[in-house]
């Protein structure tokens, strides 16, 4: 069997995601295919998503391992870490050495730490002035994504968001219809 090149790996990604732009699909299914498909393009051991409701309250959707859901779970608890200020001020933040300039957010630090994470890239899952949540990418060791990486986490990240927002309003245009 032939391997694929990565740029056939990513297009496939894109097109796995783009598709639930069309009829029904389940949205954790689409958020757990975004977080296995960047452990698998990336340079990213694990992944998790946290997505706000409707009060802005963060939850846990998805992640790839219980290592990250663990570390995800207690940033939310926390309201603080760089996957929380991604979602916030809807910039990428980066700790690319979470040893040494984790301390600003230091039950992030401990939790990650704690489950072998030493970096953390968090992209704001973001379509215009609308933030939702964030895509974190975790990294058993320190330094920071590529530059390559990072395009295509952020490009990962758009569409699923356009995703959710579009499966958002087609729900509440029905339920107005009803």
């Amino acid at each position: 069997m032939k391997s694929m090149t990565r740029a056939s790996l990513v297009s496939g990604a894109f097109v796995e995601l783009a598709d639930a732009l069309v009829g029904e699909y389940d949205v954790l299914d689409l958020l757990r295919t975004l977080v296995d498909q960047c452990v698998v393009l990336l340079d990213a051991e694990a992944a998790g998503i946290l997505l706000a409701d409707d009060n802005g309250n963060m939850q846990v959707v998805a992640s790839t391992n219980e290592e990250s859901r663990i570390v995800e779970v207690l940033q939310r608890q926390a309201g603080a870490g760089p996957c929380v200020d991604a979602y916030r001020s809807g910039k990428v933040v980066t700790l690319s050495d979470i040893p040494a300039d984790g301390g600003l957010y230091p039950a992030f630090q401990a939790a990650a730490l704690s489950q072998g994470f030493r970096s953390v890239h968090a992209i704001p899952m973001r379509f215009r002035p609308n933030t939702i949540g964030a895509l974190n990418l975790f990294r058993t060791e320190t330094g920071v994504l590529s530059e390559e990486d990072a395009t295509i986490g952020q490009a990962l990240a758009d569409v699923a968001t356009i995703s959710l927002l579009h499966e958002r309003s087609a729900r509440e245009n029905a339920a107005v219809n009803e």
